[in-house]
């Protein structure tokens, strides 16, 4: 059994586990836990599909999942980033938080998109012995970083330097490259939430307007935007 079927196998028993408990109740672990587990899922997809030299294809029911998960979440992150503020907002985001776990939906099974990985998995093997594999994997991660450390960073695409990182950072997880991947996961953290305050300001501005929190939480951004720079510096 090479790493991949290793790595494959590990990842399913972890979604089946939080999908079987999300069929019995809805928690917040749960959604969490499979929503990172679908993160590792699509970065091996694309993976796959790359050594396949075929289009990224992401079985629909994974990307329906993974976007149910996410409206969770980001109500969360926006309550984190609140909590020491006093706005009508935070009412209006747990209503909505409520709303999507009480109409928390889930499919009874995913076996028909299980099945495609595996059948994609399978034919990679066919083709390639698992040392070819992780080569042309750490060449696809080299040209990615590379691709990073030349781009002119601004505001305007940092969030997409961000989903890069994040595909590398999950790669070498896979990999087990652990000389990488903590400094990889402090950069996309970061950037991510930089990401997460710039939503949280457009929301506000939107819903109420409240002139000091945008200021606070603004100059908590551009705090984040600058850390995020001087840490990709060393990329």
């Amino acid at each position: 059994m090479t790493r991949f079927q290793e790595y494959f196998e590990e990842q399913i028993r972890i979604f089946n586990l939080h999908h079987s408990n999300l069929l019995q109740k809805v928690t917040e672990e749960d959604i969490h836990r499979i929503r990172i587990t679908l993160k590792r899922i699509k970065t091996f997809n694309i993976l796959l599909d790359g050594l396949l030299f075929r289009e990224k294809d992401l079985p629909s029911g994974f990307t329906n999942l993974f976007k149910l998960t996410g409206e969770v979440r980001d109500i969360q992150i926006q309550q984190k980033i609140l909590d020491e503020y006093d706005d009508p907002y935070k009412a209006y985001l747990q209503y909505q938080y409520e709303y999507k776990i009480k109409h928390f939906s889930i499919k009874d099974s995913f076996q028909n998109e299980l099945k495609h990985l595996s059948d994609k998995l399978d034919r990679v093997e066919e083709y390639h012995i698992d040392d070819q594999i992780i080569a042309n994997i750490k060449t696809r991660v080299e040209m990615s970083l590379s691709d990073i450390r030349n781009m002119i960073i601004t505001p305007a695409n940092l969030h997409e330097v961000r989903i890069k990182l994040k595909r590398i950072f999950y790669t070498l997880l896979m990999l087990n490259e652990k000389e990488y991947i903590e400094n990889l996961n402090r950069i996309q953290e970061t950037i991510g939430l930089w990401h997460d305050h710039d939503v949280t300001i457009e929301r506000i501005k939107v819903f109420d307007n409240d002139l000091d929190i945008i200021d606070s939480l603004t100059k908590k951004r551009d705090i984040l935007y600058n850390t995020s720079l001087e840490l990709l510096k060393n990329l």
